[in-house]
């Protein structure tokens, strides 16, 4: 069959009839009228043979009034060699095409080795090359140049199909693999190794004209690859055995979208070791205030709630284990997290080892109601706190010592704002053998002893810290503010009571802190502190939470000792008329015993 110069419009008036139906309609007579027994004419045929086919320079329109659409195929070349059951035959197909909506041109080839068996229901394609260039906004990144290559066979008798050798090209992305089908056509299911290779996902997204995250490491997202078991029906997809790498972060486990209609995600994932810091994005450039909050996208709040949308609609259930880890600025290891999200609610379940101790807690946001409701609970045991919180707010620590601390939590709101005027609950914490940086209560106490004997105070020596062997606190939020009523530290030395606030809207501190002497004669520094033994010295804490100030409550100080004083003074009268007391009643007996002792005379 041989054909030249096609010209084939096709067209569907905005009332949806359309050029050929007047071709297509049944008459009456053209019914045959067929008897039992009789060919009808209807049915699969049995068999094809043809001597070639030969289609050149074929062009074929197609224009809808009804949606303004209008595509076309130009230059079609279609050129078959001889056409019989079961003998391979070349195919070559080419044509350029042309789209309205959205705009898209370009041209595409496919060649390969063909065979087909009609009665037997077989059909393949050895040695397919196909080839696509397209441009235009239809296009992702506006052009592409992709190819692809495989061995196809496929057994409608069985219900099987074979794709060998499959290589698929595009965006200077290569995807390997091989897949076999079962189940065709109804109950479909493809399976096979796919390998994904030299990924680079900057240039990528950059090919696709996406705009790739700036990374505080900018060498971050160019290095990747994949390779796993791949499991393909109409309704889900898996990749088992999965093993990924992503720069230098190394990935195992398993991964699938159980429904492809909800959405459902479901994974079980090892990976070695993970960096967050450096994919986060890089600090501000030098000059930039400390501290100072960042400027809302003008887009933030329809950000916000895309994302709630995002977490409303999520269905996932599985598990993530990272070796070592590194987020927020901390370090942790071993880490195993449990995430379900299902009906709007997400529940993530951390544990792992971090700063030496223990992790274990759970972390629920629930997004159904307006806003969103957060509650965290558990705990950390036997962390090294002065390095947790030096790594966590990147400044110098102020706390130092081995820490459990308990929290239980609630809030409303996912953003920091709205955390901090809403977050309510109860953290309790213990350190010990560690210190409070930054504060020297020896140096006060010293101070407080200059100050009720009227001397110089001698200049701070010693670090500014104070160490203690145990620290209990608890802490209950409310209302935007942080109460403490409890502290309670103790050393060899001092016993240091506290009780106060902090402002976590505002960042400001309202603490009074009330120490003790009840060591021996020399403290912290090691000089003699012997006229504030029993004195309850008062420190007062206030400034922000970046620069708290302390400072001797001198007038609480005073007024206390004045007060000790008197009880002292109290104390002597009482044991003074106590000791004359007694020394009357020895007289009075010594009289009386000379008294009855001259009667008998």
């Amino acid at each position: 069959m041989i054909l030249k110069g096609l010209q084939l419009s096709l067209e569907r008036r905005a009332d949806g009839k359309t050029n050929w139906d007047d071709l297509t309609e049944r008459h009456p007579a053209d019914d045959t009228g067929a008897g039992p027994g009789e060919p009808s004419g209807g049915g699969e045929p049995a068999a094809l043979a043809v001597g070639g086919i030969d289609i050149q320079d074929a062009v074929i329109r197609w224009e809808d009034e009804a949606s303004n659409a209008r595509h076309s195929l130009s230059d079609v070349d279609i050129r078959m060699g001889q056409i019989a059951p079961g003998v391979p035959f070349d195919i070559d197909l080419a044509a350029s095409f042309a789209a309205s909506e959205p705009a898209v041109q370009g041209r595409f080839t496919v060649n390969g080795k063909a065979s087909l068996d009609l009665a037997a229901r077989q059909y393949a394609l050895a040695g397919l090359r196909a080839a696509l260039k397209a441009s235009g906004e239809g296009v992702p990144g506006g052009a592409v140049d992709a190819g692809v290559m495989a061995d196809l066979a496929l057994d409608l008798a069985q219900g099987t199909v074979s794709v060998k050798g499959l290589s698929l090209k595009a965006y200077e992305v290569t995807v390997t693999g091989a897949l076999e089908g079962s189940g065709l056509p109804d109950a479909a299911v493809l399976r096979g190794p796919v390998v994904l290779e030299g990924l680079n996902p900057r240039q990528l997204l950059d090919r696709l004209k996406v705009s790739a995250p700036r990374t505080a490491n900018p060498e971050r997202l160019k290095r990747a690859a994949l390779k796993g078991q791949l499991t393909l029906t109409p309704t889900r997809i898996a990749l088992d055995t999965l093993v990924a790498t992503l720069d230098d972060s190394k990935l195992s486990g398993r991964l699938e979208v159980a429904d492809l209609a909800r959405q459902a995600v479901r994974f079980d994932l090892s990976i070695d070791t993970l960096d967050v810091n450096s994919y986060l994005p890089p600090a501000p450039a030098n000059g930039s205030a400390a501290g100072a909050p960042a400027a809302a996208p003008a887009n933030a709040k329809g950000t916000e709630a895309s994302s709630l949308d995002s977490l409303r609609s999520l269905d996932a259930d599985g598990r993530i284990q990272v070796g070592k880890l590194k987020a927020a600025g901390m370090q942790a290891a071993d880490i195993d997290v449990g995430i379900k999200a299902a009906g709007g609610r997400l529940t993530v379940s951390p544990k792992g080892v971090i700063y030496d101790g223990r992790l274990d807690s759970v972390v629920t946001v629930d997004t159904r109601p307006t806003p969103p409701a957060l509650a965290i609970s558990g705990g950390l045991d036997g962390v090294q706190i002065g390095p947790l919180l030096r790594d966590l707010t990147a400044k110098p620590e102020r706390l130092t010592g081995r820490a459990r601390i308990d929290f239980k939590l609630k809030g409303t709101g996912l953003d920091a704002p709205a955390l901090k005027q809403t977050l309510a609950g109860t953290t309790t914490l213990n350190v010990r053998d560690g210190a409070v940086k930054g504060v020297n209560i020896a140096q006060y106490l010293r101070e407080a002893q200059a100050a009720l004997t009227g001397q110089k105070a001698d200049s701070a020596s010693g670090p500014a810290q104070t160490d203690f062997s145990d620290l209990n606190a608890t802490i209950v939020l409310g209302g935007g503010v942080a109460r403490n009523d409890d502290l309670a530290m103790r050393s060899p030395l001092l016993r240091v009571g506290g009780e106060g606030t902090a402002d976590l809207v505002r960042e400001r501190i309202d603490y009074r802190i009330s120490a003790a002497v009840v060591g021996t004669l020399t403290g912290q520094g090691g000089k003699s502190l012997d006229q504030v033994r029993g004195v309850t010295v008062p420190v007062r804490v206030g400034g922000s939470f970046a620069e708290p100030t302390y400072a001797l409550d001198t007038e609480a100080l005073l007024a206390g000792a004045v007060k000790g004083r008197l009880e002292q003074e109290k104390a002597v009268v009482k044991e003074k008329v106590e000791a004359v007391r007694e020394k009357a009643k020895d007289q009075l007996k010594e009289e009386l015993k000379k008294g009855l002792g001259g009667l008998f005379r």
